[in-house]
């Protein structure tokens, strides 16, 4: 976390260094990233940088952390207690266009941090974020079974498991796919996420089988 020196700083200042920091870190491989490069954008010294914080590692869960923190003040208006967990599907998902469209490189620091195969402090970063994000999971499965819209004679934790696993590939497909296409997730159109979303949210629900019962 940032120092004192770092949160004595004016607002339009530490503004500055964070989202500079939130884009370098979006855009470019963790160790490709010059701290240098950072504080002459961010218009100060690579030594103030190391007396706002403690290292390069320091700076990137900052960005991270406040990266998440808008991630979820996004979805914060959403009442989890009163949606069921496919509804939650639906509505995780319009989240995380709203963050890549009012945040993009927050968004894209998040995809890299959570998906990139060679990110490093990847344990470290399931945490604050993963953990989160089952928490949530797993309430809405508890209500969801107590409120019949669910199947209860399957556990929780397997539901849970199944649910988490699904979800992760979605998205980690959506970024694949960008990809064979030469372009990042981030210039992929509403209208072909919504539906790549909507697919997957029918597959959880109905299955694959062609004689399902519509829920």
């Amino acid at each position: 976390m940032p120092k004192t020196t770092f949160l004595n700083l004016n607002d339009k200042k530490k503004k500055k260094i964070l989202n500079t920091l939130i884009k370098y870190f979006a855009n470019y491989p963790y160790e490709k990233v010059d701290i240098e490069d950072v504080a002459k954008e961010s218009k100060v010294s690579k030594g103030s940088m190391y007396q706002y914080f403690l290292d390069k590692k320091d700076m990137y869960f900052y960005a991270i952390n406040e990266s998440i923190r808008k991630m979820f003040e996004i979805a914060e208006n959403i009442d989890f207690e009163k949606i069921n967990v496919f509804e939650y599907l639906e509505k995780s998902f319009e989240s995380n266009w709203k963050l890549l469209s009012k945040f993009p490189n927050e968004y894209l620091l998040l995809e890299r941090a959570i998906f990139g195969y060679d990110i490093p402090f990847k344990e470290e970063i399931n945490k604050l974020f993963l953990k989160k994000f089952r928490e949530t999971l797993k309430i809405i499965i508890i209500q969801s079974q107590k409120s019949g819209f669910i199947r209860d004679d399957i556990s929780i934790e397997v539901i849970l498991t199944y649910m988490e696993g699904a979800i992760m590939n979605i998205k980690r497909y959506i970024i694949e796919y960008a990809k064979s296409i030469g372009v990042s997730s981030k210039d992929l159109s509403y209208d072909l996420i919504k539906n790549i979303q909507k697919d997957f949210v029918k597959v959880l629900k109905n299955g694959l089988s062609k004689d399902y019962t519509v829920i």
